[in-house]
């Protein structure tokens, strides 16, 4: 019996279901995606999560990502998907980067700031600089903690 590739069937016809659901937000704003740019989306958030060493159930994030970014002004229709996979790349690139201490919805506010305030809509500056820079920033607050919690112990 192949009881695991059934429930993954499943599970994936659940989540195209559940990203298609959104569809009835953003187009309002004139952003949709059809069934297979969903599949494309969930399959390069699995390919993503396995070159992160992640693991992750369900949509979630994905969702929580279209919610956030869909009435971005700086997101159009030809490039919508292609954007959100960028989008979500960054996004576990940072969970991984800030050691999961930053909750997803501040990460996901971060993001959209940077990328509507400081890159007006460019995936090429909120990946090089903004993200590089916050990633950067973090570590050395973590390792100044890290610094100061050694100092105590002793």
């Amino acid at each position: 019996m192949r009881l695991p590739l059934i429930i993954n069937q499943i599970s994936s016809q659940e989540q195209i279901n559940n990203i298609l659901e959104l569809n009835k937000e953003t187009i309002a704003y004139g952003l949709k995606l059809n069934k297979k740019e969903i599949m494309q989306i969930i399959e390069m958030r699995n390919q993503i999560l396995k070159g992160y060493g992640r693991i992750e159930l369900g949509t979630t994030v994905i969702d929580k990502l279209i919610k956030s970014f869909y009435n971005s002004p700086y997101i159009e229709q030809d490039m919508y998907m292609e954007t959100l996979i960028e989008i979500q790349e960054i996004f576990y690139y940072m969970k991984n980067e800030t050691e999961d201490k930053i909750s997803d919805d501040e990460l996901i506010d971060i993001i959209k700031d940077f990328f509507e305030n400081h890159c007006k809509g460019s995936i090429e500056l909120l990946q090089g600089r903004e993200i590089e820079s916050f990633a950067r920033n973090q570590r050395i607050e973590y390792q100044k903690y890290d610094f100061y919690l050694g100092k105590d112990e002793f």
